[in-house]
């Protein structure tokens, strides 16, 4: 099974990023599903990864990602969370 993966940054200025980070890490907890954090702010080439999955040089966190698959943005995932279709935003069902 492929790994979900959520980019994140544990450095910025930005209280939305922070917010919006804090919000799809809670949401999938909740939901027992298991991710992995990746903290793009400690590698210059975290961000490169994840700006190339996401197809968007100017991508910022949190993305979602899930094996080679790229689920989306927080936007996305919200959207998802309230149509109730999580699991198929997230390429688990």
């Amino acid at each position: 099974m492929s790994t979900l993966k959520v980019y994140s940054t544990s450095v910025t200025g930005s209280r939305e990023i922070k917010s919006q980070q804090s919000e799809v890490t809670r949401i999938l907890d909740g939901k027992n599903i298991k991710y992995e954090l990746v903290d793009i702010s400690q590698d210059n080439a975290l961000r490169e990864e994840m700006r190339a999955k996401a197809g968007n040089p100017k991508a910022i966190p949190p993305q979602i990602v899930n094996g080679d698959h790229y689920c989306g943005d927080y936007e996305l995932f919200v959207e998802a969370v309230e149509q109730n279709t999580l699991q198929e935003f997230l390429k688990l069902a």
